[in-house]
């Protein structure tokens, strides 16, 4: 329950309608600035996305499929097994944040921040993670990046290294398709199949 919990808080890491395919042609050199890419994801705020999500301890190596749609700042994440079995859900806005777990009553709190420290005791990034997802580095904090063809390549902030293996290129942003986030003995890989920006 653990890794379905700590997965599902870096799915949150990891906002007309636009849809990227699941196949591409091999990405070609971005022609625009960093500046001017950065610029453009920050004004994705409605979207959803699907794939997979891993997680790597010393101890273990899980995997689950992933559903993340946020719209602002109201989120709605689902996870399904091998790790979920059952599946499981965790929603909220800038408010409030509900874990749901079949079989289990509802855990709320005051911010995914705050649920996850009462359930697990661990202090994760929530807020600096919904930046990061969308390649692009938190405002919140100092950061060191690696830009590769204008688009990070490398982020590391709040003590997390983020890595970029690939983007995919729709008709109005780059968005990451593969990217670890590492911190300690702790590793998280998400592969994300499908992205749609919605208007």
């Amino acid at each position: 329950m653990k890794n379905i919990l700590l997965l599902m808080t870096l799915s949150l890491i990891m906002t007309g309608c636009s849809l990227i395919p699941k196949t591409q042609a091999p990405e070609p050199k971005s022609t625009i600035s960093w500046e001017e890419h950065q610029a453009v994801i920050k004004q994705i705020s409605h979207w959803n996305t699907s794939g997979k999500i891993g997680i790597r301890t010393p101890d273990d190596s899980q995997s689950a499929s992933l559903t993340w749609n946020q719209n602002q700042q109201a989120y709605n994440i689902s996870l399904k097994g091998p790790l979920g079995q059952g599946g499981a859900t965790i929603s909220g806005d800038q408010y409030s944040s509900t874990l749901e777990i079949p079989g289990e009553q509802p855990l709320a709190a005051g911010s995914p921040e705050e649920l996850l420290s009462l359930r697990l005791g661990w202090e994760i990034p929530v807020k600096d993670a919904q930046y990061w997802i969308k390649g692009i580095p938190s405002p919140s904090s100092t950061y060191d990046l690696t830009l590769t063809d204008n688009r990070l390549a490398k982020l590391t902030q709040q003590g997390w290294n983020i890595e970029y293996q690939s983007y995919v290129d729709g008709n109005k942003a780059s968005l990451p398709k593969k990217l670890t986030m590492s911190r300690e003995e702790l590793k998280l890989t998400l592969i994300l199949r499908n992205w749609r920006i919605i208007d």
